[in-house]
């Protein structure tokens, strides 16, 4: 059997609570060893192998976690004897979590380093295991729940993994890869019975069982090498974090109706970058306009434009404010993730706008 790791960080799976009731409940209180006894079913599909990262709840979670998270998956990649990981994680910030690994967790040795822009190795260049999947999972109920999801979840989470260990041995040995993300680390979230990419994962409800869904559809999970492929960006290469202890602080702003022009300026004075939750097409007022580009100008800080609408683009040519950058087709809280890990390479809007724009494919 395939020798699987699941690594806990606590979450509504090992919550607990009143016996018997969904909510009223605290995030991260049962250790994992606890919830993996209570599944006997997970025996027989894998060789499981069982660390508490750490236990709490999700909205806890900073960027000093995820590099130590990142790292320590890294290392148990690099044994022989770990065949996959599982992830027990909150539902709360797991999309923002499982996006942060696919763009930093390096098989092959080939990192962003440097300014993007002077990067020139192509695809070829990288090799290395292609047989690791990194599943998350978790569960919208906690573990005291009189029907509690967690324990359904985690056992699709381990036989996906097993799953997706065997398929990468039968393509690796059937076909020589050339294109990094198909042969990077595969990052998914495991949830209600479905497997879904970790660039594409959205949490699309707030208390139902079925709670995660994949959004955007031509945001690809495999950029595959095509004649619009630009080399030196996150679709070919991970963010090289080795060295980093936290990243750049990045806020996210949501616009509404006669939203206050002074949150902005506010924010940029304390963030080395903002994301920008616009409305419809990445639309704002006149005022907010107006502070966006004093946060350009005088502040020389990069300003993505996303949108709060779950399903759409945002493109260059939709852009408000001269300077600022489109975020394509990430949601607001996972194009904060990627400007904070670009800031680790470079300030220049233009720069970022390319890890954006080849973070982004159109399916054909």
């Amino acid at each position: 059997m395939k020798n699987i790791v699941i690594l806990a960080t606590g979450g509504t799976i090992a919550g607990a609570g009143e016996q018997g009731k969904d909510i009223g409940y605290k995030s991260g209180s049962i250790k994992a060893q606890t919830l993996i006894d209570a599944i006997p079913e997970l025996k027989n599909v894998a060789n499981i192998c069982v660390e508490q990262f750490c236990n709490i709840n999700s909205d806890d979670i900073t960027s000093g976690i995820w590099i130590a998270l990142s790292k320590r998956i890294q290392e148990l990649m690099q044994r022989n004897d770990v065949d996959g990981i599982v992830m027990m994680h909150g539902t709360d910030t797991m999309e923002e979590t499982a996006f942060f690994l696919s763009l930093t967790l390096d098989g092959f040795g080939s990192r962003i380093a440097g300014n993007a822009a002077d990067e020139s190795v192509g695809c070829s260049r990288v090799a290395g295991n292609v047989t690791k999947p990194v599943i998350m999972t978790g569960s919208m109920r906690p573990a005291t729940a009189a029907e509690p999801d967690g324990p359904a979840n985690l056992l699709f989470a381990v036989k996906s993994a097993v799953d997706l260990c065997e398929r990468s041995v039968r393509e690796s040995l059937n076909s020589a890869l050339s294109c990094p993300l198909e042969n990077a680390a595969e990052v998914y979230v495991a949830f209600a019975g479905k497997l879904m990419n970790a660039r594409t994962v959205q949490k699309i409800h707030a208390n139902d069982l079925d709670a995660f869904e994949e959004i955007s559809s031509e945001l690809s999970s495999h950029s595959h090498c095509h004649p619009g492929f630009i080399p030196g960006s996150p679709s070919c290469f991970t963010f090289d974090i080795s060295s980093l202890q936290s990243l750049p602080r990045v806020s996210v702003l949501y616009f509404n109706a006669d939203a206050d022009a002074e949150l902005v300026r506010f924010a940029a004075e304390r963030s080395a970058g903002l994301v920008i939750a616009g409305a419809g097409a990445g639309e704002f007022s006149r005022a907010w306009a107006d502070a966006i580009a004093g946060a350009v100008a005088e502040k020389n800080i990069p300003v993505v434009i996303s949108t709060r609408i779950n399903r759409g683009r945002i493109v260059p040519e939709q852009l408000l404010v001269p300077g600022t950058i489109a975020a394509y087709g990430l949601p607001p809280a996972k194009a904060a993730v990627l400007l904070r890990l670009a800031l680790t390479v470079t300030n220049d809007p233009a720069e970022i706008q390319k890890f954006f724009e080849t973070s982004y494919t159109l399916s054909s």
